[in-house]
């Protein structure tokens, strides 16, 4: 007889590295096995258990394998139980902002990876966003940063269309006077993007924001520069209002 949720619940739970990370992969493999585990589909109490010691003591681990077995333990759930994954957003979200401030390339790379995927697979880009605005404010630069190159990732992947970008826009706006060189960067590059994507109402919305006129000066510019470089989106239908 396989094991059962309530096995894999203890799996999660215990504490031993070595044991996590053997226990992994037969994780992932029970995930995904329909056969092997009908109960993910009905036994919410134990799947909120597992997805909440996954997110809290697995991709929070200071060990950083751990921290990446766990992103791809909750990928698999996300594939398996797609949009009724939903409800688990808000228990991994605060892991997944503070993780896309980690030191390793590898670790934040899987986790804005994991954070498309449940946009795309489990609830609308809209709602996710507005659970992890709070990441354009939080205290470590990379979060700040990461989550400027998550937004370009989700315009390119769902279009300006699946955002109301006029609740994200301030952030960035914010963001273009960070005390971080990487953090501006990341802003103004996102800024450049949303207006590859939407075009001169971008211009128009940002000369209302309050910000100097030299730093809008440098961003008009670059919106001049891409649009004669022939890169703008044309086939956007325009963001959400």
């Amino acid at each position: 007889m396989e094991p059962g949720m309530d096995h894999w619940l203890t799996q999660i739970q215990q504490k031993d590295v070595g044991k996590r990370l053997q226990v992994g992969q037969e994780l992932i493999d029970y995930v995904l096995d329909k056969q092997k585990s009908p109960e993910l589909d009905h036994d919410q109490t134990i799947l909120d258990k597992m997805v909440d010691g996954l997110a809290t003591s697995w991709v929070n681990s200071s060990n950083f394998k751990v921290a990446l077995l766990g992103m791809d333990i909750l990928s698999a759930l996300v594939t398996r139980l797609q949009d009724h994954f939903k409800p688990q957003i808000g228990t991994v979200l605060p892991s997944l902002l503070d993780r896309l401030g980690d030191s390793k390339d590898s670790v934040r790379e899987q986790d804005q990876t994991l954070l498309l995927k449940i946009m795309e697979l489990s609830a609308p880009p809209q709602y996710v966003w507005d659970r992890i605005l709070g990441g354009f404010k939080h205290k470590n630069f990379r979060t700040r940063e990461g989550v400027c190159l998550c937004l370009v990732a989700t315009l390119n992947i769902h279009g300006a269309h699946s955002l109301t970008l006029s609740k994200i826009v301030p952030h960035i706006c914010n963001l273009l006077g960070d005390p971080n060189s990487q953090v501006r960067d990341a802003a103004m590059n996102s800024l450049v993007d949303i207006y590859r994507h939407v075009g001169e109402r971008v211009r128009a919305d940002l000369s209302k924001k309050g910000l100097p006129q030299s730093r809008l000066n440098v961003i008009f510019t670059k919106f001049d520069e891409v649009q004669k470089s022939g890169t703008m989106i044309q086939s956007s239908a325009g963001e959400q209002q």
